[in-house]
């Protein structure tokens, strides 16, 4: 009987678990831990996709939050569980079955799988938790800019918020007003800076024969507008308030929630 195909996503966000075999440890010691970040770090490059969370704390199985940005999820777990098993060089059988997945669907989903990946070893140096947390980040394999843009709460530093949310001093619903987004309709378009996104909102300006104030003036185009730097931007509601006129972040969320 062949095997149930699994469930894809284009450009999708994955939660990944890999169950170890019961007859050989997937990590013995934190050499192999390294050696496993190093695979990670290589196969990133490779296929240009992106990683929110990871734990690799235990003996017998690892955990991953992947966005595939375009390549094939299939792929990118084969080339990692394939050179880990060349790496271990064991007689027996090294995982337990195929990987586990999950498509994340929004942000709440998320932030609610990372929180559970973060809570599990939290001052483990084996668990990403510690690079959310931490001022001075030790690597670049993560991509957290791309969580910690919704904890602009508050005035506060999306680290401290983080931390807060991770104790459960703020919830999901405080922080989020457009839960639908995760990331950009189009990546490899997406707009990182305040700078990037005031150049394009000119040339779409330009393009429909419009001045900045006639925008500001048509509340349905301008709102529409919004909605689309949202979808397409890593900007905070905070920036994108700046853009349209110095709106607050709570009238960007009204604006989204729509």
């Amino acid at each position: 009987m062949s095997r149930e195909a699994r469930e894809k996503s284009s450009f999708g966000t994955y939660y990944i678990k890999q169950i170890g075999s019961p007859d050989v440890n997937l990590f013995d010691d934190d050499i192999e831990r390294e050696k496993f970040i190093d695979i990670l770090k290589k196969a990133k490059n490779k296929f240009d996709f992106k990683l929110y969370a990871y734990c690799i704390d235990g003996s017998d199985s690892y955990e991953l939050v992947i966005f595939d940005n375009g390549s094939d999820i299939s792929n990118i777990m084969k080339s990692i569980n394939i050179s880990y098993s060349i790496y271990k060089k064991t007689s027996g059988k090294l995982f337990k079955d195929r990987y586990k997945s999950k498509i994340i669907k929004d942000y709440y989903d998320l932030l609610n799988i990372t929180k559970e990946i973060h809570c599990l070893a939290k001052e483990s140096r084996w668990n990403s938790c510690c690079e959310y947390t931490e001022e001075n980040r030790k690597t670049s394999l993560l991509d957290i800019e791309d969580v910690l843009r919704v904890f602009n709460y508050k005035d506060m530093d999306s680290i401290d918020a983080y931390k807060n949310y991770l104790n459960a001093e703020i919830s999901e619903e405080e922080i989020l007003c457009d839960k639908d987004i995760v990331l950009c309709d189009n990546i490899r378009e997406c707009i990182r800076t305040k700078k990037e996104a005031e150049i394009k909102l000119d040339t779409i300006l330009n393009k429909k024969g419009y001045t900045f104030k006639d925008l500001i003036k048509n509340k349905e185009e301008r709102n529409k507008m919004i909605k689309h730097f949202r979808k397409n931007s890593t900007l905070s509601l905070k920036e994108i308030g700046n853009i349209f006129g110095g709106l607050s972040e709570s009238s960007i969320c009204k604006i989204l929630s729509k």
